[in-house]
């Protein structure tokens, strides 16, 4: 009860910088019996979990586009928006003005809303080798549709977009995102989280 105590009082800080004495105050512990215990409970350092914390919140509001990237670094209590960003790109690859143009080029050219937007982030050098990535992404998306309460015929309609860096030979076009990043559907992939899901059904 204490540690749920100091995550609502967290949450309801986000914007401050806190101090470990002020937290294990909230506790009524002593700092280094609180940092072991919150440790012991959450798998992170207190400063782990916060900055993981300001992140996702931070991730969600990118990709529901209900606030300026610009704005959310007063709202998380970073010192200026470089800062804030390397943060962002430490938990999410991308920087936060990337994962924004790709949701608006996603929402704009699809018509999706942003609840039914996930993005993951692999590091490959060829599109094929997403393929040897498909464990984890399926672990992903079933988190993501029992968390979204999606239907079997949701999923039946869902697709997955790779988003790949811009080679200097691809001539810029309708597919061409901040001139930066290229991106293209791939149906093989979605086919075989499909085949999965219905295995992991029978």
């Amino acid at each position: 009860m204490r540690i749920l105590k100091v995550l609502n009082y967290i949450e309801a800080n986000l914007s401050r910088k806190l101090m470990l004495n002020e937290l294990a105050s909230v506790g009524c512990m002593s700092p280094s019996y609180f940092h072991r215990v919150f440790k012991k409970e959450t798998g992170r350092t207190p400063f782990e979990f916060i900055e993981e914390m300001k992140m996702n919140k931070a991730y969600a509001l990118i990709i529901s586009d209900t606030q300026r990237v610009s704005e959310l670094t007063e709202m998380f209590g970073y010192s200026d928006y470089e800062t804030f960003t390397r943060a962002f790109k430490k938990h999410f690859i991308l920087a936060p003005d990337d994962i924004r143009a790709i949701v608006l080029k996603i929402k704009n050219d699809m018509n999706v809303g942003s609840e039914g937007i996930l993005i993951k982030v692999f590091e490959v050098d060829n599109i094929s080798q997403i393929q040897n990535k498909l464990d984890a992404i399926y672990v992903d998306l079933k988190r993501f549709f029992i968390q979204k309460g999606y239907t079997e015929a949701d999923i039946d309609k869902g697709r997955v977009l790779s988003i790949i860096p811009k080679l200097d030979q691809i001539q810029n076009g309708a597919d061409v995102i901040k001139n930066k990043f290229v991106i293209k559907e791939d149906q093989k992939i979605w086919e075989s989280i499909l085949n999965q899901h219905q295995n992991d059904n029978n």
